[in-house]
């Protein structure tokens, strides 16, 4: 299951090899929180070991590889917040679990299925630490709070290792949702202001090709009436050259206005 909104910038940056990472800094930042967390459990693993009778070099193996886990946080966050329940018993993986925790909630997993594994990590916290807590007032006799004391900060220890990175995890995954659904609408105003434009060019070179033949027409209309009556009076001219001289000399004053008549009009 894809782990936060950043996949899909990670298809294009896979091909660069970055594999489910969006970018070079996700990459650095993972690399280094796994890192952090594996020096964590290794150095916790000794502990361990001892307290389990074991070797130390394989409590600290086991830390190494439990801490190292935290570099697929974005790929698997499930497997992560899995991981650092199942190593709480052994007072290691914190940064893990905080981590994990935060992008349990910020990733696109099912709500249902992270507030189950974020109740599971809380009722881990809460039961190793009253353990332990009961554990070191045991030792002590002369511990003077009462028995409702382990408890109650075992309780407040839980809920401050669990609700804030869940909580911040929550309204960063939130956020980008909106940022992403933001951005999706810019993009699709975008796309319809671009197709209004186009329309509207369309429209335009439409009425720019209306006007143009409408203007041809009126030329054609005023030409051709122009061109009829000389026709006519040229007719007349031939008509009445020999008889009448006078008359013809109007009527070729006249074809020759008609001629220019039609010239500026055409112009």
């Amino acid at each position: 299951m894809t782990a936060t909104g950043e996949h899909r910038e990670a298809v294009g940056a896979t091909a660069r090899g970055y594999a489910w990472w969006g970018r070079r800094r996700s990459v650095a930042l993972d690399v280094g929180l796994a890192l952090l967390s594996a020096l964590e459990c290794g150095w916790e693993g000794v502990d361990f070991a001892r307290d389990a009778a074991l070797p130390v070099p394989v409590g600290v193996v086991f830390g190494l590889v439990a801490g190292a886990v935290l570099v697929v946080r974005r790929r698997w966050p499930i497997a992560v917040v899995l991981v650092a329940i199942a190593t709480a018993p052994a007072d290691m993986g914190f940064l893990m679990g905080l981590v994990g925790l935060y992008t349990l909630a910020a990733s696109e997993v099912p709500r249902r299925i992270t507030v189950v594994l974020a109740g599971m990590s809380f009722a881990g916290s809460f039961i190793v630490t009253y353990v332990r807590m009961r554990q070191s007032v045991a030792d002590q006799a002369d511990f003077g709070p009462g028995d409702g004391y382990v408890p109650l900060i075992s309780l407040f220890m839980s809920l401050g290792l669990t609700a804030p990175p869940v909580l911040l995890g929550l309204y960063i995954g939130a956020r980008r949702r909106l940022m992403e659904s933001l951005r999706e609408r810019a993009d699709s105003l975008e796309q319809e202001l671009s197709l209004l434009a186009d329309r509207a060019e369309e429209r335009a070179e439409w009425a720019r090709t209306e006007e143009r033949h409408r203007i041809a027409r009126e030329m054609h209309d005023v030409v051709a009436h122009r061109v009829s009556l000389m026709v006519v009076h040229a007719a007349a001219l031939q008509a009445v050259a020999l008889k009448d001289p006078a008359k013809a000399v109007r009527n070729a004053a006249l074809v020759g206005d008609m001629g220019r008549q039609a010239l500026t009009e055409l112009r």
